[in-house]
């Protein structure tokens, strides 16, 4: 796990290979299975290209968002549209910042072990008195790379579970 964060530290280009799963329940206690297959790239973490391969209604669209000219391009077979966002990056950013922040304050207990980290909330029983589910999530590494994260609770088979089949560092320094 340290080897990763090590290895990811001030690098600015990705490229990941992975996999969404979605084992919920709807209202009328239905089990939805369902994954998204796609790849990303980010370059510069300025410029960032998804392609979506799974489910096959969703096969073969591309998103590309430039976040210094603010524009996002959306591409199907031939059809391609392209917007101007008004969102300040920035606000993203803090987004982000914001969600680590939360994730790293004692409101949450985290739990190391081997080369994964599971964070529970802090007033977890607490939680489950008043009768709801605190999620817990588990960030799973092998060797140096991401390989999972997955959100569950204990009192549930629901779970929603990111699969990192390629998580590489890219080294584009030399051709900016």
């Amino acid at each position: 796990m340290f080897n990763f964060i090590e290895n990811i530290a001030g690098k600015r280009d990705f490229f990941i290979y992975g996999t969404l799963h979605f084992d919920v329940y709807d209202q009328s206690n239905k089990n939805l299975q369902s994954d998204i297959t796609l790849d990303a790239t980010i370059v510069n973490l300025e410029h960032f290209f998804v392609q979506i391969y799974k489910p096959e209604f969703l096969k073969d669209i591309q998103i590309e968002f430039n976040s210094l000219t603010k524009t996002t391009y959306y591409k199907y077979n031939n059809y391609k549209v392209v917007d101007i966002s008004a969102i300040d990056v920035d606000y993203i950013y803090e987004i982000l910042k914001t969600i680590f922040s939360f994730l790293s304050s004692s409101l949450f207990t985290i739990y190391e072990d081997q080369e994964n980290l599971t964070l529970i909330p802090a007033g977890a029983p607490f939680l489950k008195r008043l009768g709801l589910e605190p999620t817990k999530i588990s960030v799973y590494f092998d060797k140096d790379s991401l390989k999972k994260i997955m959100f569950t609770t204990d009192d549930s088979t629901e779970n929603i579970t990111i699969t990192f089949d390629k998580f590489q560092i890219l080294n584009l320094e030399n051709q900016r």
